[in-house]
């Protein structure tokens, strides 16, 4: 079941439940684009048409920060959890590891991503595309990970997807691959729980200061706007 928030069609489902749908999706005809929205994702479908018919047209389209599944309840769009793209590659690679092809992320960081899942397939993100594209169609995989950041990866999976005709299930993972491979640390488990993620990526990446602020000042416009169209329609 899918759920409208702010205008972004998001599936209602646990972590179990994805996985499940997604093990069903890989044996079907047809290929399937995964997406896993956070913050910075909504903000930007507001003025991005084209980024927001990609997150509505996808198979799954996957809360994955706290943020945003707070902002749901608040609106009274309440989602069941939030879904991790790390979590979900490392379920994946538990079964399909031989399935999986990893596109995306710094030589490095994608090299100890595979040595950790355990995946032979894969190439970094700093390289042709054309070049990419032959290599996938060659390693014929069944899942495509890529981890090229937002909207990057979600436009990338949305215009080369039936290039690849053996890929059943293509998910944009964001920087996944640096948590994974520990290239980058992860912001610990409390700050995961209460949603503050954002100020952890903060601190580690001062860059993102820009991006960020859009994603968590920006999803605190569109509640207020919510509520404010309610008492002044």
């Amino acid at each position: 079941m899918k759920k409208e928030v702010f205008e972004i069609n998001i599936d209602d489902i646990t972590k179990e439940e994805a996985i499940k749908e997604i093990e069903r999706l890989i044996n079907t005809k047809e290929q399937h684009q995964i997406s896993l929205p956070y913050s910075e994702f909504i903000t930007r479908a507001q003025k991005d048409k084209e980024f927001k018919n990609i997150l509505n047209s996808s198979t799954l389209c996957l809360c994955e920060s706290r943020g945003l599944l707070i902002s749901a309840f608040l609106i009274k769009r309440k989602l069941k959890e939030n879904i991790y793209g790390v979590d979900l590659i490392k379920e994946l690679s538990k079964k399909h590891k031989n399935k999986i092809f990893l596109y995306g992320a710094s030589p490095e960081s994608l090299n100890k991503t595979k040595e950790k899942l355990k995946i032979q397939k894969g190439e970094h993100g700093y390289q042709n595309q054309k070049k990419v594209i032959e290599k996938i169609r060659k390693e014929k995989p069944e899942i495509l990970i890529v981890a090229l950041g937002s909207p990057k990866q979600e436009e990338w999976i949305y215009n080369n997807l039936k290039k690849i005709p053996t890929v059943k299930i293509a998910i944009g993972v964001g920087g996944a691959f640096d948590f994974i491979s520990k290239t980058k640390p992860r912001a610990p488990k409390i700050m995961q729980k209460i949603g503050t993620e954002w100020l952890w990526r903060l601190i580690i990446q001062p860059k993102r200061i820009k991006r960020i602020s859009k994603g968590v000042f920006g999803l605190t416009y569109l509640i207020l706007k919510h509520y404010t169209r309610k008492v002044f329609p």
